[in-house]
C-alpha cells in the first residue's frame, strides 16, 4: 500500500536499512547470536506492530514466540534462520509484514543469473508453466505441469511456501497468486533451497503423461524482462485503466489494474479525470450494468481506492473506521539509520485505548460522494491478487452496495490491514531485514461473517492454466452470460 504525501516524506528513505556500509554476512551463527536476533524481532513486533493480536490472542502469540526461542538450540546458516523467522511472522496474519534477506544476499539474487526462466500458474494444487522465458519450445513447455525443480517436488515447495509467505488473516489466494511473480517465485525458492543459477526442471507436457527433464539456465532479471517484452508484448501495452461500452449499451466494462499513482503518471493518464469521464459516459448512456474488473490489482495509492468508491454512493460516508499506530516513536528504530525519528507534529493524537490516531490522512474522517453516482448493477471481477488498497475498496463496495462478486476470494482482509509507514530494519547479527507496518487500517464496515478472510465471491470462477495461456477470459465470459440472463 502506498502512502499519502506526509508519510512518504517522513518514512520512506529515512527508515531504510542501516547506512550504506556493507554488512558482514557469516556462514554460521551461534545459538547466542540467533537468540539475540530473535529477541530483537519479538520486542520490535510487540512494540511496533499494531495488529499483532488481531488474529491470535496475546497468549497464543507469546506461546509461539517462546516455543520458537526454545527451539533455537543449534547453530544455523543465515538462510535456515530466515525460514524460522518467516514461519513465526506468517502466523501473525499480516500480508504486508515480511522477512527480507540481508542486502548483500538479496543483491546477489537480484543481480545474478538466478531468475527461474518461466512463470508459473497455480491451479488444483499444482504449478503449470504460464509463460516461457527459457530455450525450450512453447509447444514443449507452455501449459506443462512442473513436477520438480532441482530435485525438490513442487508439491513440497507449495507446502513450505504456504508456511513462510505472509497473508492477511487466513487468506490463501493471495499466496497462490503471488507465485506467478517471477521475483517472488525465485526469492522464495532461494529462501527454501538456496542460491542457484541453473534449474533442472521435471515436467509433464500438455496432453502427455511422460515426465521429462531439462536443465534450464537461470536469467538475469533484466534479460527476463527483455524476453517477456519480446514474447508477450501485450503485457507492456496494457494501460493501468480502461473503459468501454457494449455495442447495444446494455453494459460497460471498467478495468483498474493498479491504484499506483506512479503507473498512471508513467502512462500519462490522469486517474481522477479518467474516472469522472467514465462515470459521465455511464450516466449519459443510461448504462444499467457495469462490469468492474479489479483482478490482478495489488493496490497502490490509498486515496485512489476511496475516489473510485465515491462514485458508487450518493451520500457522505466513512471510509476508514480508524487509522492507528501504537506509538509516536519506537525504540526499535535504533536498528534503522534514523533512531530518533518521530511522527510529524499534529499527525497523531492520543486515543482512549492508549494508542494514537492518524488525523491527517486524506481518507480519514467524513468523505463525500463523487458525481454522477452509478446506481445500476455492479459485477465485480476479483482474484487473489486483489490486495491492500484494492481490498479496502472492495470491502466498502460490498458493505454499501449490492455488487455481485465473481472470480476467487480476494487477497486481503475484509476488515482492514496493517500497512502505511513500514520501516525496514536490520537484525544486529544475521543482518536479516524485517518490514514492520506501523499503521492499522480499520475499514468502516461491519457484520461480515468471515473475519479473517477476503471477499468470498458470489460466483466462484477459476480459469485453468490453458485458459490463461490462450487468453480465455473465463470470468468475463461468465459475467456477460449472467448479464444476458
Amino acid at each position: 500500500m502506498k502512502l499519502n504525501l506526509i508519510f512518504l516524506i517522513f518514512f520512506s528513505l529515512s527508515l531504510s536499512s542501516r547506512g550504506q556500509k556493507k554488512d558482514i554476512i557469516k556462514e554460521i551463527y551461534s545459538v547466542e547470536e540467533l537468540k539475540q536476533d530473535f529477541n530483537v524481532l519479538r520486542t520490535s513486533l510487540e512494540e511496533g506492530h499494531p495488529g499483532l493480536y488481531l488474529f491470535k490472542s496475546k497468549t497464543q502469540m507469546d506461546s509461539i514466540f517462546e516455543a520458537t526461542s526454545s527451539s533455537i538450540t543449534h547453530q544455523m546458516t543465515n538462510r535456515e534462520f530466515m525460514i524460522v523467522l518467516c514461519k513465526v511472522v506468517s502466523q501473525i496474519g499480516d500480508g504486508h509484514l515480511k522477512v527480507v534477506p540481508p542486502k548483500v544476499k538479496l543483491d546477489s539474487l537480484d543481480e545474478g543469473a538466478t531468475a527461474i526462466p518461466f512463470r508459473v500458474y497455480y491451479a488444483d494444487d499444482k504449478l503449470y508453466v504460464q509463460r516461457n522465458y527459457s530455450t525450450l519450445s512453447d509447444k514443449e513447455f507452455l501449459g506443462a505441469q512442473v513436477v520438480s525443480i532441482n530435485g525438490h517436488s513442487t508439491a513440497d515447495f507449495i507446502k513450505e511456501f504456504l508456511l513462510i509467505f505472509p497473508s492477511d488473516g487466513n487468506n490463501v489466494t493471495h499466496k497462490y497468486r503471488l507465485l506467478s511473480s517471477s521475483r517472488y517465485f525465485t526469492r522464495y525458492f532461494f529462501m527454501l533451497y538456496g542460491y542457484s543459477e541453473t534449474y533442472e526442471a521435471q515436467y509433464i507436457s500438455q496432453n502427455e503423461t511422460t515426465v521429462k527433464t531439462s536443465k534450464l539456465q537461470g536469467l538475469f532479471f533484466d534479460k527476463l524482462n527483455e524476453i517477456r517484452k519480446e514474447r508477450y508484448p501485450e503485457i507492456d501495452a496494457q494501460k493501468p485503466a480502461e473503459f468501454s461500452m457494449s455495442e447495444d449499451k446494455s453494459s460497460a466494462y471498467l478495468r483498474i489494474t493498479t491504484f499506483d499513482k506512479g503507473e498512471f503518471k508513467k502512462h500519462k493518464m490522469d486517474y481522477e479525470k479518467f474516472l469522472k469521464k467514465s462515470f459521465e459516459e455511464l450516466d449519459a448512456n443510461h448504462i444499467s450494468n457495469l462490469i468492474l474488473d479489479v483482478r490482478d490489482n495489488g493496490g497502490g495509492t490509498d486515496e485512489y481506492g476511496k475516489i473510485l468508491f465515491s462514485y458508487f454512493i450518493n451520500h457522505d460516508f466513512d471510509y476508514y473506521k480508524s487509522l492507528r499506530m501504537n506509538k509516536e516513536s519506537f525504540n526499535f528504530f535504533q536498528y534503522t539509520n534514523r533512531p530518533d525519528m518521530k511522527a510529524p507534529k499534529g499527525m497523531l493524537i492520543a486515543n482512549s485505548e492508549g494508542t494514537f490516531d492518524n488525523i491527517q490522512h486524506p481518507n480519514a474522517g467524513i468523505q463525500h460522494p463523487s458525481m454522477p453516482t452509478f446506481t445500476g448493477n455492479i459485477y465485480a471481477l476479483i482474484n487473489g491478487w486483489c490486495f491492500s488498497t484494492t481490498s479496502e475498496f472492495l470491502s466498502l463496495l460490498q458493505f454499501h452496495t449490492k455488487a455481485i462478486f465473481i472470480g476467487e476470494e480476494s487477497g486481503g482482509n475484509y476488515y482492514g490491514n496493517c500497512s502505511g509507514p513500514t520501516p525496514d530494519f536490520t537484525l544486529p547479527n544475521s543482518k536479516i531485514r524485517i518490514e514492520i507496518p506501523l499503521m492499522n487500517y480499520r475499514m468502516a464496515v461491519k457484520d461480515y461473517q468471515y473475519t479473517d478472510r477476503g471477499i468470498i465471491p458470489n460466483y466462484t470462477v477459476l480459469p485453468t492454466a490453458m485458459d490463461k495461456i490462450n487468453n480465455v477470459d473465463l470470468e468475463l465470459e461468465f459475467t456477460n452470460k449472467l448479464i444476458k440472463k
